[in-house]
């Protein structure tokens, strides 16, 4: 295995970087946890999620130096990332759709729209595990690099809104009395 530069190595260290990517991890291990009932999962995806949420905010955005449009990974089958969890988070019951707007500080009027918890899941779950494999299996500086620049850039545009949908479906849940507690 080859040796990580100094940059990638001081990037990896930031308190920033390792809170961020330990709160990733653990939040894919819990989809991946098949073993779960329902209070137990909506509680601790509830938690998992509001701690990745709050690491994501501080990681940095990364320069890319080792890493760029001709960067080539091995294909990672994002429908098959999405089989991976699906039977925890499928049996998740009526309670799994809720009302939002696409976009609430727009000033036009937005029409509600149905959420679904199980697409809110599986689409943070995809690019997490996705980023994560190549950080975990490729483990170069260019991987490294890409995958912690796409989690960012996902984060401010893709499986951030995800999540932020469905910590305040998980809140309304839980404290309006909609699940037992």
């Amino acid at each position: 295995m080859k040796q990580l530069s100094t940059e990638i190595t001081e990037l990896l260290n930031k308190k920033s970087t390792a809170d961020f990517l330990n709160a990733a991890r653990h939040f894919v291990k819990l989809l991946e946890n098949g073993d779960l009932n329902q209070e137990t999962f909506y509680k601790d995806s509830h938690k998992a999620l509001s701690e990745l949420y709050r690491t994501a905010l501080e990681l940095e955005t990364v320069d890319l130096i080792h890493s760029g449009p001709e960067s080539e990974f091995e294909e990672i089958d994002k429908e098959e990332l999405r089989e991976m969890n699906k039977g925890l988070i499928s049996k998740l019951g009526k309670e799994c759709f809720y009302w939002e707007i696409f976009d609430p500080a727009y000033d036009k009027e937005n029409e509600p729209t149905q959420g679904w918890l199980v697409d809110d899941f599986a689409d943070i779950y995809a690019d997490l595990k996705e980023e994560l494999t190549k950080i975990d299996q490729i483990n170069t500086d260019e991987s490294i690099e890409d995958a912690l620049w796409q989690l960012k850039f996902g984060f401010n545009h893709h499986w951030g809104n995800h999540c932020i949908n469905a910590m305040r479906a998980l809140h309304y849940l839980w404290y309006d009395g909609k699940v037992a507690m």
